[in-house]
């Protein structure tokens, strides 16, 4: 009977070692698995993390970016701004310089123009003249003389200088009165239309060969005296006269017998000693058409004064326009290129974030899966 306890008891025991030992492996497994399901949680929630952490991240690239986009078209706006502003500019600039040319242009016509009708004067004169052979005939009578002569320098004036360029029977002051003047920016030049012609007309009309060396020599004196007169009386530079003066000959075969050589020399070269120029009517002209011209000359100068003062203000425009648009174009460049390397930057970060996420979410459907169990030991 004791015996048949001992191995009953042995039996028990035996039975109760291996409960336990299958109590302990099941407790084992549990906690096996426990731990396998806390480090599942951790790391699902370390994904979470990491997945909330990318997303952020893009959340602040693409802010970033649409800050960048919109400061662009800020600073492209503002540059077309500016721009269209400097275009206007030159555009103003250049609406200004066509005008002046314009202006120009048509004063050159002008000039031209009144050169044409010169040149018919002077052929109508030329007409006239071989008409009018004996034109001293005419001028006899002093007083008549004196009229018609200052009625051809009146019309001479009118046919070569423009109106307000001349003026007739001007009073110099001191009760002085020249014939006619013209105006020459500041100053005055003198004209003279009476001429002595009596002895000239004696010694063309005298048959004896006494008489007419008595009537030149008596004509070459009264010319000479003439001419003192003129210069005392007209030129007058403290009262605004030119410092010569011209003196008008009716007619081209007295202009001819005053430029010809004679005993005591030219009477014209006595007058030029004075500043007295003598002129015939085709001289005249010529003499005014000069005038006309260095009239015109001094219009054109003061229009191409103001062309280039115009000029000159663009330019300096341009030159304060210019370093400002070459720094903008600078500052452009620096912006797009640094524009380029944000782009090819965020490139890199989506392809870098994209390849994260992607791992990220291998990495999430690996750790998702059921873990596999392990096998039981033998008992």
């Amino acid at each position: 009977m004791g015996r048949t306890s001992f191995v009953l008891s042995g039996a028990i025991l035996k039975g109760m070692s291996s409960s336990a030992v299958l109590i302990g492996l099941v407790l084992a497994i549990l906690a096996g698995g426990a731990a396998v399901v806390a480090v599942l949680l951790a790391r699902s929630r370390e994904s979470a993390a990491r997945i909330d952490r990318l997303l952020a991240e893009t959340s602040r690239a693409r802010e970033a970016s649409q800050s960048v986009d919109r400061r662009f078209e800020e600073l492209r706006g503002s540059v077309e701004a500016r721009v269209g502003g400097v275009e206007k500019r030159l555009d103003r600039g250049q609406q200004s310089i066509a005008e002046h040319l314009g202006k120009s242009g048509d004063l050159l016509a002008q000039v031209g123009e009144r050169l044409g009708r010169l040149h018919e004067a002077s052929q109508r004169i030329e007409r006239l003249a071989g008409d009018v052979t004996r034109l001293e005939d005419l001028l006899k009578p002093p007083k008549l003389r004196g009229t018609l002569g200052e009625m051809f320098l009146e019309q001479a004036l009118a046919q070569a200088l423009p109106p307000g360029s001349y003026a007739t029977q001007h009073p110099l002051g001191d009760g002085c009165v020249v014939d006619a003047v013209v105006f020459v920016q500041d100053r005055l030049v003198p004209v003279d239309s009476k001429f002595p012609l009596e002895n000239y007309r004696r010694a063309q009309e005298s048959g004896d060969d006494s008489e007419q060396r008595r009537a030149r020599a008596q004509f070459g004196r009264d010319v000479r005296r003439h001419v003192d007169a003129i210069a005392d009386k007209y030129i007058q530079p403290s009262r605004g006269t030119c410092d010569f003066a011209l003196m008008y000959v009716p007619a081209e075969a007295v202009y001819a017998e005053i430029a010809a050589d004679g005993e005591d020399g030219a009477l014209a070269d006595y007058a030029a000693s004075r500043r007295v120029i003598p002129v015939s009517p085709r001289l005249l002209y010529a003499y005014l058409s000069t005038v006309a011209l260095g009239l015109r000359g001094i219009a054109l100068q003061e229009n191409a004064r103001e062309v280039h003062q115009n000029l000159a203000e663009l330019s300096r425009l341009w030159e304060k326009v210019g370093g400002p648009l070459e720094k903008l174009g600078g500052h452009l460049a620096n912006a797009s290129r640094q524009f380029d390397e944000t782009s090819r930057a965020f490139g890199r970060f989506t392809a870098r974030l994209d390849s994260i996420a992607e791992k990220a979410s291998s990495e999430s459907e690996a750790d998702g899966a059921p873990p596999a169990h392990p096998p039981l030991p033998p008992s």
